[in-house]
């Protein structure tokens, strides 16, 4: 059990790390395309 807690929490790091990333290129998108306007 102590292994398998170990091996989510890093996974659920990682995908809020993503998450965050992809929040951050969306938002860098979005200015793009508002600028090509």
């Amino acid at each position: 059990m102590g292994d398998l807690l170990g091996g989510m929490i890093p996974m659920k790091r990682e995908k809020m790390l993503t998450i965050r990333v992809t929040d951050e290129e969306h938002a860098r998108l979005l200015e793009r395309c508002e600028g090509k306007r």
